[in-house]
């Protein structure tokens, strides 16, 4: 899949585009250590959007964090080293890199062969045009990791595999959260990792140590990290500590909106590659900040982010810095539910957390539509509890857009039995549809839940068409109809027997 960037010059966050690609780290309502490792280049939907189509991400933020790079380098030199063995390994993760932006970014990036060992590197964005000989240092203008780092948002570690052991030989690490570079640059991944609480109690560390050993060429891997950052710091490394470190117990004293404007959840996501010349390994890891007063505008994340803190161990909050404003963090987003959301007596009301499954039911249908991961976890709470009632079954469709999954869900209400406790959870259009022909087959309300764990979309009735669509919009807004490509208004009133919002042409346009 390849992308073109639309805006890569922003002087003020995009906040669409940050919330939009963000990657949210938490899968469950608590959290603990884990190798959380998956394969790389697979696509995560959210609540809010996408990520991990790419190995290498750029967005609006780029020119904004390659300036920053450059000034930390020039300001601190130790950020970068590679120690002399690790050579060959640097011109590899330049042209691998080279590789994954020319693949993600074609209309930015080229990469082409202009003879044995030749090579044309091009950065539309930048305007760099640079001929160099692969493995000759005289054709590049700087070293290659520096000079890659220079046009990637990811900081680079570079591992050599030795006696059993993997050893951080080489880096350029501007964005570090928390720990120093320059300090650690020769050291064993197993000692680097030794102050981590509960991971070599656990083995994690280990088995992470292990899998890197065995991770084989072109065979990408990623995992995620996460934490809390006063304001928008990428550099919150251990050498300027004095700079950053008094604002954990500032942040104490400022009053809510300002809370919530400065601390943002920090996620790191970080892309495991064996390297195929050199058989270094290569980290890459690309940090993400967004203030909780964007991350509370996403339902699901505002409720799971507060939970996951509110329940994280002492020695885990102590460990990541955050022990002294965790707790508030945990209570301002749990105050956050949004009191702006339409609530007219024309619109639905959905439940803010998943509603408890009624166990005076005769027996159970979970209906469980989209590929969303909460979507799947509160199926699976849901089937946990209503099994330990009575007979329960679980139906998963990918959407009622589908004819086939139409006639599956069908079915399953035809064969309910009267007492039956439908349970219904998807996006918006998803699960109207759904508890429409629910409503249909018979159920009254009593035997219907439902819990949304997205709006972006909704089933929308076109008054001319008298056809409904799936759109992505909101009430309130305007669309274009998929059948008559009239723009049309949708309306702050909806029908739960349709399953539907009114749309009518938009300022009464013919």
């Amino acid at each position: 899949m390849t992308s073109t960037i639309q805006n890569t010059t922003p002087t003020t966050p995009d906040d669409a585009d940050l919330v939009a690609g963000f990657p949210f780290p938490f899968l469950e309502d608590r959290y603990r250590y884990s190798t959380n490792v998956e394969p790389a280049e697979q696509p995560v939907t959210t609540p809010a959007g996408q990520w991990g189509t790419a190995i290498v991400d750029i967005d609006s933020e780029y020119r904004a964090e390659i300036d920053q790079r450059a000034a930390i380098l020039a300001a601190d030199p130790t950020r970068h080293a590679v120690l002399p063995h690790m050579v060959p390994a640097t011109w590899d993760a330049m042209f691998t890199l080279m590789r994954e932006l020319d693949a993600a970014y074609p209309e930015q990036m080229q990469l082409r062969s202009t003879g044995p060992d030749e090579w044309l590197w091009r950065n539309d964005i930048l305007g760099i045009e640079q001929h160099f000989r692969y493995g000759d240092a005289t054709t590049l203008p700087d070293e290659p990791l520096r000079y890659i780092t220079s046009q990637v948002q990811e900081d680079i570690a570079l591992l050599d595999q030795r006696n059993g052991q993997l050893f951080v030989d080489a880096g350029v690490v501007t964005f570090a959260a928390d720990w120093s570079f320059g300090f650690d640059v020769g050291m064993s991944f197993l000692e680097i990792h030794g102050p981590v609480p509960r991971v070599r109690r656990e083995g994690v560390i280990t088995r992470a140590h292990e899998f890197l050993k065995r991770l084989q060429p072109h065979q990408p891997y990623r995992r995620s990290n996460w934490t809390l950052t006063i304001d928008r710091r990428l550099d919150v490394s251990t050498e300027i500590y004095p700079e950053w470190g008094p604002d954990r117990e500032a942040i104490l004293l400022v009053d809510d909106a300002e809370f919530g404007r400065r601390v943002h959840l920090r996620v790191e996501v970080q892309h495991l590659i064996r390297l195929p010349d050199s058989g270094a390994v290569m980290f890459l890891i690309r940090t993400y900040l967004l203030p909780l007063e964007l991350l509370a505008t996403v339902d699901p994340w505002r409720r799971r982010a507060a939970e996951v803190l509110a329940e994280l161990p002492e020695d885990m909050a102590d460990y990541k810095g955050i022990i002294k404003y965790r707790d508030r963090a945990a209570r301002w987003l749990r105050n956050a539910a949004r009191q702006s959301a339409p609530t007219g007596p024309g619109m639905p009301v959905w439940p803010t957390t998943p509603p408890d499954v009624d166990t005076t039911g005769a027996a159970f249908l979970v209906v469980a539509v989209g590929d969303d991961a909460e979507t799947a976890h509160v199926s699976r709470n849901w089937v946990a509890t209503a099994e330990a009632v009575g007979a329960t079954r679980l139906l998963v469709l990918d959407t009622l857009t589908d004819e086939q999954d139409r006639r599956s869900l069908n079915a399953a209400l035809d064969a309910a039995l009267t007492g039956t406790r439908i349970l219904v959870t998807g996006g918006q259009y998803d699960v109207m549809a759904a508890l429409a022909m629910a409503r249909e087959a018979g159920a009254i309300p009593a035997e219907l839940s439902s819990y949304v764990v997205h709006t972006r979309d909704l089933p929308l009735y076109c008054a001319h068409c008298r056809t409904t669509f799936r759109v992505e919009g909101c009430a309130g807004g305007v669309v274009s109809c998929p059948g008559c490509a009239r723009d049309l208004e949708v309306h702050e009133h909806h029908s739960p027997t349709m399953g539907s919002f009114l749309a009518s042409a938009a300022g009464g346009d013919t």
